[in-house]
């Protein structure tokens, strides 16, 4: 039976694999994670249709779980799914190997070595993850977390992966916006505004 988890066992057993493997990166895991969780609950709020927001915060606070233990980047998305199916919490596995970008097509993932597998968000849950994760750019040198906008998100996976992967972001993109809808997406502008600036100077981010 698929186990469910709250809020606080998730961010726990995140920084429990983290302190046991990555310990160096165990803090900016932690905060990418709270900054995935509240750009997605904000969205979900303001989505036409159900959402299972409390499913929701535990896929973001344990997508990236896998970093902990992969080798590869690449696999981040594979590792942690199967440490979270080891966990019982087969739904949150699906999420987590899905989230990468908009998702690792079932050619690309064998080219990768990742397995003969569609890692394609499904759920709407799934795709508002893949949303906000991809807004969260971290500065290695500068270490700071920033929330860039769609767009930036669209030209840089497009820099990385071709102008088709590009056009298949922004496509993607629109299926969670036109979601929300317009007021929603201008108050999702401000509130990112203001979550930069808590991010600028420093204030705690909590769950």
């Amino acid at each position: 039976m698929d186990k469910t988890i709250t809020e606080n066992e998730a961010i726990e057993l995140l920084k429990q694999q983290f302190e046991t493997f990555r310990p160096d990166w165990k803090n900016e895991i932690v905060k990418h994670s709270i900054i995935v969780r509240d750009l997605s609950l904000f969205l979900a709020e303001r989505i036409k249709g159900k959402v299972d927001v409390d499913f929701l915060k535990g896929a973001c606070l344990l997508h990236d779980i896998g970093y902990a233990t992969a080798k590869e980047k690449v696999r981040h998305g594979i590792i942690g799914a199967e440490f979270l199916q080891y966990c019982g919490l087969e739904r949150y596995a699906k999420a987590c190997e899905r989230h990468i970008g908009i998702g690792i097509t079932k050619d690309v993932a064998k080219k990768l070595g990742l397995g003969d597998k569609n890692l394609v968000p499904k759920t709407i849950e799934e795709k508002i993850l893949c949303y906000c994760d991809n807004l969260d750019f971290f500065d290695k040198e500068t270490k700071m977390h920033t929330i860039k906008s769609p767009e930036d998100v669209a030209c840089r996976l497009g820099k990385e992966l071709g102008l088709t992967y590009k056009s298949k972001t922004e496509k993607f993109n629109r299926t969670i916006e036109d979601k929300v809808s317009k007021e929603g997406m201008c108050e999702f502008v401000r509130f990112i505004k203001d979550y930069n600036t808590k991010l600028r100077i420093g204030l705690e981010l909590k769950l």
